[in-house]
């Protein structure tokens, strides 16, 4: 009889045993479901398209003639610190073009994420660094000011640096900054 009963025992403790695991089991993988549809919902995982910078066109002159062969840099730093640098080298009539840049990043998804990029356009004659362009754009969509200013960047190499602000079109009482030896006839107020 009391054989029976350690069967009975063991039987039970085989049921416990398989019912704990089972229900360990389903606690993890609902812990895991969650914790990524909770994620997903806040887009923790998610992939966004980020705009770092827009087509950029323009020409280097020096005392207003063209600088063939000039190279311009592009430097782009988003938040997450990675420096993306490109150029190109002007052509005889000193105008060159930039393609724009556009990433995938999951930043976007992080709310304690301050988004900006820091915009610096440059060339170099003669051990003379001359910033062609130089900002921090907010946010990691396209803005249509700078479209406008980044696609007639026009220079001349003895024009001095200025700062000068223009037009933000979703803000009007808060402008874009901007570094400069670029000029421009409109939307362009040097401070």
């Amino acid at each position: 009889m009391s054989t029976f009963f350690e069967n009975k025992n063991k039987h039970k403790t085989k049921l416990k045993f398989a019912l704990k695991t089972t229900l360990l089991l389903f606690l993890i993988l609902s812990i895991t479901v969650l914790t990524k549809g909770m994620a997903d919902m806040f887009g923790f995982f998610k992939k966004y398209d980020v705009h770092l910078c827009p087509l950029v066109k323009g020409q280097i002159l020096k005392e207003g003639k063209a600088v063939a062969g000039i190279e311009v840099i592009r430097s782009l730093t988003y938040v997450d610190n990675k420096e993306r640098i490109d150029s190109v080298k002007t052509d005889d009539k000193g105008n060159f073009i930039l393609p724009k840049v556009n990433i995938r990043s999951k930043m976007p998804g992080n709310f304690m994420v301050e988004h900006n990029t820091r915009q610096i356009i440059y060339t170099e004659q003669n051990n003379k660094k001359y910033i062609l362009w130089n900002t921090s754009m907010w946010g990691f969509k396209p803005i249509a000011a700078f479209n406008r200013k980044l696609s007639s960047l026009n220079c001349d190499l003895t024009s001095p640096k200025v700062s000068f602000e223009f037009a933000n079109d979703k803000h009007p009482q808060r402008p874009h900054y901007a570094g400069t030896i670029c000029r421009w006839d409109e939307d362009f107020e040097i401070y």
